[in-house]
């Protein structure tokens, strides 16, 4: 069994070689530009047209993180005109609200609803991402891309462009319904680096998957949807309630028959805050495995044998310590060269790629424990927290 996972990390590395799409384009560009100290200098997303968008951030107590949330949308290079920026505040009991009007009090592209009830079927989230739709839709000729992304995230300049970009992108076999991004745990911490680094090994194998035609992720933080696929599904409020209301909307645009893009390239690149203690962090994944046992099943098969890897290496180590540790060291260099493989799409700068190459050796260690709790946690009869709410 522990030999299925290095035949699946090899898998992850020849299929990320030969069978990576790319959507940024720019074949004729020259001009690199810089747009944010983690990242390279890089190309400006051309694009054929700038249609509308809105951007729909649903906010809870972050009266610390809205701020230079709103502040890195706003400086954004994307058309003044052709860009809204919409917080739903879901019953914040912080300064949330009263920043939130603040800046729409100075900025006219920022509006904001103060969600009050429930529509539909919809809670949480999924809730406030139901009414800034609807509320969106009633504008005259209203924006037909819609990207969403958390009060704890900071997009770099190119974040807009690039995900237009993407969904822009020939050949299309049919519509593009959703495009997910790439988020990077934004902290110089051992803590945040390995965070970072769980990211991208995630991330990098949803892309492999996605590039063979199999929607199996997309992030509530990093994603963009064509308004007719998001409407085609009846919206949030004809859904059955999901704690995973990213993963659920993903299932259900692509049954309506539209495409679905995962990219992975530094234009669509977008910065998170790192969940602050294993307690969080294991609530975060507990609520993350209720959408990962929805998976298919050839992909819940090698998520499951890759979760059971760490538990057979310790069983192994005490009748064949050393052949298990050179399988368990296979395991590590052929997943850090994958990560790595990774990461050069995305094109860090010098100093944030040496911390995350110093942190490679570590994170087999904190995924053996973050795996070993996490499927602990996900198996005690206890609510998720999420938000401040249980579910």
């Amino acid at each position: 069994m522990a030999a299925f996972t290095i035949v699946a990390d090899l898998l992850l590395l020849f299929f990320w070689r030969f069978n990576f799409r790319s959507y940024e384009g720019n074949e004729n560009q020259q001009t690199y530009t810089k747009t944010h100290s983690e990242l390279l200098p890089m190309l400006r997303p051309k694009l054929v047209e700038y249609p509308k968008v809105a951007v729909l951030l649903a906010v809870r107590n972050e009266e610390k993180l809205l701020p230079s949330c709103l502040d890195s949308l706003l400086a954004s290079d994307y058309p003044a005109d052709k860009l809204s920026i919409w917080i739903g505040n879901d019953a914040s009991e912080d300064e949330t609200l009263a920043i939130a009007r603040a800046y729409q009090k100075k900025e006219s592209r920022v509006l904001l609803i103060d969600i009050k009830a429930r529509v539909g079927e919809a809670k949480a989230k999924a809730n406030v991402v139901a009414q800034l739709v609807l509320a969106v839709e009633q504008q005259t000729d209203p924006p037909q891309l819609l990207l969403v992304t958390d009060a704890d995230m900071q997009v770099q300049p190119n974040w807009i462009r690039g995900m237009v970009r993407s969904w822009q992108a020939l050949p299309k076999k049919k519509e593009v319904g959703v495009v997910t991004g790439i988020t990077l745990v934004d902290s110089s911490t051992v803590w945040g680096q390995l965070q970072r680094i769980d990211w991208l090994f995630a991330l990098g194998m949803v892309k492999v998957a996605s590039d063979w035609g199999m929607p199996i992720a997309t992030m509530g933080n990093n994603k963009m949807m064509y308004l007719p696929a998001y409407r085609a599904t009846g919206g949030y409020e004809n859904l059955p309630f999901s704690i995973t209301e990213d993963f659920q909307i993903l299932h259900q645009i692509t049954s309506n028959g539209y495409g679905f893009r995962n990219v992975v390239a530094s234009q669509v690149v977008a910065f998170t805050q790192p969940m602050t203690s294993w307690s969080e962090l294991l609530q975060q994944r507990k609520r993350w495995m209720h959408g990962a046992i929805r998976l298919p099943l050839p992909i819940l098969g090698i998520l499951f044998l890759q979760a059971l890897f760490f538990p057979l290496v310790i069983i192994l180590l005490f009748f064949h310590p050393l052949a298990t540790l050179g399988l368990w060291l296979l395991k590590g260099c052929l997943q850090g060269l994958f990560i790595l493989a990774v990461e050069r799409k995305l094109r860090l700068s010098k100093k944030p790629k040496k911390k995350l190459i110093r942190y490679l050796a570590l994170y087999d260690l904190y995924a053996a424990v973050l795996t070993l709790l996490t499927l602990a946690i996900y198996f005690l009869p206890i609510k998720t927290r999420w938000k401040g709410r249980k579910y």
